[in-house]
């Protein structure tokens, strides 16, 4: 494991990524956090945010479904893991709308801050999401950060394909 995506929630320091074969993106996010910011891979989705943005979306989308559905049964414990998935998500929909790959986790704070396009206080919220992912406020705040950025990104798609008309 690259010792700047060492983080509590996600990887431990002697924990091992191997390759997978090639499933087709973005299948091998939902077993390994940040598959394709890690291992060398033939796909490259930050180069393509047309494609990669809305797979993210509809990852969340499934993890949200089942994230409602603990949440209604008061199932804290269960809940814990898609949280993560769904953070994991999020922080790559983040970087990847900025055509960036995410480089880091240790020092995420640092690296989201220096990104142009992020939602309205984005630090704060990832922060309350980071310290508690496993409560109900927490799901609720990330789903809003969801929502944010993908209108921030389409916004800024239809921004850029109307100026090259």
């Amino acid at each position: 494991m690259p010792i700047d995506f060492v983080h509590p929630l996600f990887f431990q320091e002697e924990e091992m990524i191997e390759k997978q074969e090639e499933a087709p993106f973005p299948y091998a996010l939902k077993t390994v956090y940040f598959y394709y910011d890690i291992v060398d891979s033939a796909y490259v989705p930050w180069e393509k945010a047309e494609q990669s943005i809305p797979a993210l979306l509809k990852l969340w989308n499934e993890e949200k479904a089942q994230l409602q559905a603990l949440f209604a049964e008061r199932n804290r414990t269960l809940v814990q893991k898609p949280m993560i998935r769904g953070l994991s998500y999020f922080i790559m929909l983040l970087f990847w709308m900025n055509q960036s790959k995410v480089t880091q986790l240790r020092m995420w704070q640092k690296a989201v801050e220096s990104l142009p396009l992020k939602p309205m206080n984005c630090m704060e919220r990832l922060q309350f999401i980071f310290q508690r992912c496993d409560t109900y406020p927490s799901f609720v705040q990330l789903n809003e950060l969801f929502e944010e950025a993908a209108k921030l990104f389409y916004k800024k798609r239809a921004i850029v394909k109307k100026g090259k008309k």
